[in-house]
C-alpha cells in the first residue's frame, strides 16, 4: 500500500513537471512562494502559476547544512538544501521567487538564496 501511494504521488509530481515546462513553453510565467501567509492571489492576478517552494522532505538537508547552521529549523533547511542542489524543479521553473520573512531563518536564506 506505502509503494502504490508513493508511486501515485511520483506520479502527480511528474505530471506537474511536464505541465509546468508545457505552460512556460507557451508562454506563461510562474512565481514560487516560499511561504503559505504569501499572498498567492498576486500570481493568479499576473495571470501566473503559483507555485510553493517549500521543502517537504528530508533528502537535501544534509547540502543545506553544509553551508546552514545545524540549528535551524527543518523545513527551512530542506527548502535551502532543495535550491542549492537544484534537485527542485519548482525552483528552477520560477520567473521570480517571493519570500516573506516570517523568521530570522528564512530571512537569511533568501539573503543566500541569492547567488542561486
Amino acid at each position: 500500500m506505502k509503494r502504490d501511494l508513493a508511486n501515485h504521488l511520483q506520479q502527480l509530481t511528474d505530471q506537474n513537471v511536464e505541465d509546468l515546462e508545457r505552460s512556460k513553453t507557451s508562454g506563461r510565467s510562474v512565481i514560487g512562494f516560499y511561504c503559505l501567509y504569501s499572498p498567492m492571489e498576486i500570481a493568479v492576478a499576473a495571470g501566473a502559476i503559483p507555485l510553493p517552494l517549500c521543502g517537504t522532505r528530508n533528502d537535501p538537508i544534509a547540502a543545506a547544512e553544509n553551508i546552514l547552521r545545524r540549528n535551524l529549523c527543518p523545513l527551512i533547511k530542506s527548502s535551502f538544501g532543495f535550491a542549492v542542489t537544484d534537485t527542485c524543479p519548482f525552483f528552477r521553473f520560477s520567473d521570480i521567487i517571493i519570500g516573506d520573512t516570517t523568521c530570522d531563518g528564512k530571512k537569511k536564506i533568501f539573503e543566500l538564496l541569492s547567488r542561486y
